[in-house]
């Protein structure tokens, strides 16, 4: 029975227009360069129905041979200058190059062809504007490649060039990612090295029953700085109880009952956990140094709720030294005003009354992305009530 031959390329065609939207959507998922290599190794001579394909990387003014799929060996490992090969020639020429018979083309190297199979061929570089790369397609008898066969295999070489960006793009970024995490580490270590060197400057240079003190601080802002990192470290969020509190538990070892923290159970997600972190760190500083927590006697309350889908805190101090009008711009430092309104993107709001400062901090609460733990006995949602309180040193969230 005769072969429809209409029908026949019409099914061949078919078959290599499927092959090719496969090849695609592997390029686009690829990992690596491996996986690209690979799956033009399983797909580039099937899709074009040549006898053998080649995939070369370009490597400085080298061509790569790295990868092959033929009916015989051609030149898989080895590496040729630019200029005194074809596939050279389309990468600096960015054409694509059709050669009936390599032995009547003056730009193959006859010499390399000796003990192949290769009579005639199609060359096509990937990327046209800079190539990095191209595809060879050999066959073993002269023939010249079909306007099909070299549309198929340009399609499938800008796709190739899509997915080694995409490769080359996830490497930096994970070597970002790297370089991040080693910077991160760095600062955690010169972090405890700065506590360290601090405590042993004091124990230097003060008197002893001054620098046992002052020890006392610094071990206690070591201390909420490891569980903060560690809590951020291990889980995407942290309760607002457990972060104020670790915050201002160093402020607390020399007078007993001093703060008084109160609000509901919320939980914030590390990037907000951060910002406001670095917040109530601004607003002790300051307490510190012109407020309540600048003698034994002042007293802070920190208190917080949830308004609708906003988060409320007011910081209140009292019983400290008179702040006077002109010392009010501390409480609202650059630093402090960056970190609510462009951080948390809120607003904080001061005001000077007779027993000291209050500052009310509003922000939106942020979704967080991971989802809560499975099975586990914490509070079914963010509206329970918590009440923490600090009293020497020691606090409960």
């Amino acid at each position: 029975m005769p072969i429809d031959q209409p029908s026949f390329a019409r099914r061949v065609s078919d078959e290599r227009a499927e092959l090719l939207v496969q090849a695609i959507e592997t390029l686009a998922g690829a990992a690596g360069m491996d996986d690209v290599v690979a799956t033009l190794r399983n797909t580039a001579r099937r899709l074009i129905g040549a006898d053998g394909i080649a995939v070369i990387l370009r490597e400085g003014e080298q061509c790569w041979y790295v990868e092959e799929d033929a009916m015989g060996p051609l030149w898989k490992g080895h590496k040729f200058p630019l200029a005194s090969c074809i596939s050279g020639w389309a990468m600096l020429h960015r054409e694509t190059v059709v050669i009936e018979d390599i032995r009547h083309d003056p730009r193959i190297p006859q010499e390399l062809y000796l003990d192949t199979f290769v009579r005639s061929m199609l060359m096509v570089p990937v990327r046209s504007a800079d190539p990095i790369g191209a595809i060879g397609a050999y066959w073993s008898e002269t023939y010249r490649a079909s306007d099909d066969q070299v549309e198929m295999l340009e399609r499938l070489a800008r796709a190739t060039a899509t997915a080694m960006e995409n490769v080359r793009l996830i490497a930096a970024l994970s070597k970002a990612l790297d370089d991040a995490e080693l910077a991160r580490d760095e600062l955690k270590h010169r972090v405890k090295n700065a506590f360290t060197a601090a405590q042993a400057l004091a124990s230097l240079t003060l008197p002893q029953e001054h620098h046992r003190a002052l020890n006392s601080r610094i071990a206690a802002l070591a201390r909420a700085h490891d569980l903060l990192d560690e809590k951020l470290a291990a889980q995407e969020s942290i309760t607002l109880s457990e972060l104020i509190a670790a915050e201002l538990e160093p402020y607390a070892t020399d007078s007993p009952g001093r703060l008084q923290l109160d609000g509901e159970h919320i939980e914030l997600g590390s990037a907000q956990a951060v910002a406001l972190g670095l917040v109530v760190n601004e607003l002790a500083t300051n307490a510190l140094k012109y407020g309540a927590l600048s003698t034994p006697s002042g007293r802070l309350d920190v208190a917080w709720r949830r308004d609708e889908d906003k988060v409320v805190v007011t910081w209140r101090e009292a019983d400290g030294p008179e702040v006077r009008a002109s010392a009010m711009e501390n409480f609202g430092s650059r630093l402090l005003r960056r970190l609510v309104e462009g951080q948390l993107r809120g607003t904080v709001r001061r005001e000077l009354g007779s027993l000291g400062v209050t500052c009310i901090l509003e922000f939106p609460l942020a979704k967080i992305a991971a989802p809560a733990p499975v099975g586990g006995a914490g509070p079914a949602d963010s509206h329970g009530t918590s009440t923490v309180s600090t009293a020497s040193g020691s606090s409960a969230g």
